[in-house]
C-alpha cells in the first residue's frame, strides 16, 4: 500500500509535507490545496470531505504544508511567525513539480485564507502557471487590510520595534510591544513583520480587498475562478457582500457562492461546499 503522507524540499532545502489522496481512476488532474495563516494540511477538515468528491471525479487531491504551516519549526526555519510571503511562490512551484513527476499535467490551485492570498499571487509570479487550469479561493482575505484594522484598536504600531531590532542584527527574534503582532493572532519576527507589513509589500499588493477596486493581480488571472465565502467575514475588511461583488467585477472568469450559517472553515456547509466546487469542474475543464 502506497503511503498518502509524501515530503518535497524545496530549492532552498525546505522540507515540507502533505497528503496525497488518489483514486483508483487514471487521471493527469490534481488539486493543489494551500492552507492558510498558520495551519496545516491535516487541520482543515472541509478539505477532507472536498477531497472524497473530487476523488469520485477522478481528482487527485494533494493538500500540503508550506513554509508557513503552524506557528513555528524548531528544526527548520518555517512557520507562520517566522515566513516570507513571496517564498510562497517557491513551495507552490516545489509542489506543483513535486505532481509533474507523478503524472500530473493539469494543476487546480486551491487556496483557503491567507492561501487565496498566496494563489492570487503565484498566478502572477509563479514559475508553473501554465499548468493551472483553475482556481479555487475559499475564504477568501485580504491580510495586510486585516492587520491594519486591528492595529487602530491598539495604541502601539510593532513596525518601529521591528525596523530597530533588524537594525540590531535580531531580525529572527519576535516582536514583543505587541505580543499577538500578527494581526492579533500569533506572534511574529522582526523580519516577518517588515515583509508582510511595511508600505507596498508584496502581501499588500496581492490580493488588496480592501480598496474596492484595482486588484490587478486578481484581474490577471485568465482561468476559471471558484470562490466561496461565509456570510458575515471579517477577513474581507470591507463587507462580505460587497467583496463578493468585487470579485465578480474584477474578473469576467470568477463564479462565486456566498454561504449563510456557516464560518470561516466552512463548518456544518462541507458537503455543500464540496458538491459545488465538483459541479464547477466538470463545467469548466
Amino acid at each position: 500500500m502506497n503511503n498518502p503522507i509524501v515530503q518535497a524540499k524545496t530549492p532552498d532545502n525546505i522540507i515540507l509535507y502533505g497528503l496525497l489522496l488518489e483514486g483508483g481512476k487514471k487521471s493527469d488532474t490534481a488539486m493543489l490545496f494551500i492552507h492558510g495563516t498558520a495551519s496545516n494540511f491535516y487541520c482543515e477538515d472541509f478539505m477532507q470531505v472536498v477531497s472524497g468528491e473530487l476523488i469520485e471525479t477522478g481528482i487527485t487531491s494533494l493538500l500540503v504544508n508550506n513554509r508557513g504551516a503552524d506557528q513555528g519549526s524548531s528544526w527548520q526555519p518555517t512557520g507562520a511567525s517566522v515566513e516570507k510571503f513571496e517564498d510562497c511562490v517557491i513551495d507552490i512551484d516545489t509542489w506543483i513539480e513535486f505532481l509533474q513527476n507523478k503524472g500530473y499535467s493539469n494543476i487546480i490551485l486551491c487556496g483557503h485564507s491567507l492561501g487565496t492570498e498566496k494563489v492570487v499571487y503565484y498566478m502572477n509570479k509563479g514559475k508553473l502557471v501554465d499548468t493551472v487550469k483553475a482556481v479555487l479561493l475559499l475564504g477568501f482575505a485580504d491580510s495586510y487590510g486585516t492587520h491594519y484594522k486591528f492595529l487602530k484598536s491598539q495604541t502601539i504600531n510593532p513596525m518601529d520595534e521591528a525596523i530597530e531590532l533588524i537594525k540590531q542584527g535580531k531580525g529572527y527574534q519576535y516582536l514583543t510591544s505587541i505580543w499577538l503582532s500578527h494581526a492579533g493572532i500569533l506572534p511574529q519576527s522582526a523580519e516577518s513583520y517588515v515583509n508582510f507589513f511595511s508600505d507596498n509589500s508584496e502581501i499588500s499588493k496581492a490580493f488588496p480587498i480592501r480598496q474596492g477596486k484595482g486588484l490587478v493581480s486578481y484581474q490577471n488571472i485568465n482561468v476559471p475562478i471558484f470562490g466561496a465565502i461565509s456570510d458575515g467575514e471579517e477577513y474581507t475588511v470591507i463587507p462580505t457582500t460587497d467583496a463578493v461583488e468585487l470579485l465578480r467585477s474584477e474578473n469576467k472568469n470568477t463564479e462565486i457562492h456566498l454561504f449563510n450559517d456557516s464560518d470561516h472553515c466552512f463548518g456544518g456547509s462541507e458537503s455543500k461546499l464540496a458538491k459545488l466546487i465538483v459541479d464547477f469542474l466538470k463545467r469548466k475543464l
